[in-house]
């Protein structure tokens, strides 16, 4: 799968951006005002740096920890903020390694953008478990990923779209996982409460901020 993401590295962006007429990078920073103040920020599968760049525009001290298992989208994050940031690259470690493998340490925030539908329910309970784990006190853990809408055309439709994704998914890039997990009844079944959460692109789209 990591090889596969890497093949589809360059355009990256431009698929988000054209299948969500750029509502994916949007609905990212609903609450990137409330990550302002904290020390330490643990990204997983950040992807091409997108969300990176910003928290280190808004947070001009902390420290980020940059988990992403694609080679190729760690060197495209590298080079954005190469690019626009070049003063900051000492706040970031860049790690080149699976969720699985990663070695967590203490965090006051924890980010997963569009990382946790790559799993099924069983891995993501496991993964929020030890967030949960590696969260200093009063840290927060900031999702934003894709939502079913509970009924209606919109509900219809939005399981069709995400059906068809998962396909190209899995055909590019060999991804296992067919369906979309229940992220926000996992994360609240392992003690987390919802802060704030947004919804985005007629609710297909959701970024919840949990404490």
């Amino acid at each position: 799968m990591n090889k596969g993401y890497d093949r589809i590295a360059p355009i990256y962006d431009a698929i988000a951006g054209i299948f969500s007429f750029n509502q994916i990078n949007k609905s990212q920073l609903a609450f990137l005002s409330h990550l302002s103040n904290q020390a330490t920020c643990l990204i997983l599968g950040g992807g091409t740096g997108y969300f990176l760049q910003k928290i280190l525009e808004e947070n001009k001290t902390i420290q980020v920890t940059y988990v992403e298992a694609s080679v190729k989208m760690i060197e495209s994050a590298q080079k954005r903020i190469a690019a626009n940031l070049p003063n900051e690259l000492h706040r970031i470690i860049f790690i080149h390694e699976g969720a699985e493998c990663f070695s967590f340490e203490k965090y006051d925030i924890i980010v997963c953008n569009y990382f946790l539908d790559l799993f099924d329910d069983m891995y993501v309970t496991f993964l929020v478990g030890r967030f949960k784990q590696h969260l200093n006190n009063n840290g927060l853990l900031y999702i934003t990923d894709f939502s079913i809408p509970e009924k209606g055309l919109m509900h219809w439709s939005t399981k069709a779209g995400v059906k068809v994704l998962y396909k190209f998914f899995k055909w590019t890039t060999n991804l296992q996982t067919q369906k979309l997990p229940a992220i926000d009844t996992v994360v609240r079944g392992k003690g987390f409460y919802v802060l704030e959460t947004k919804e985005f692109f007629k609710g297909i789209l959701k970024c919840t901020l949990y404490k």
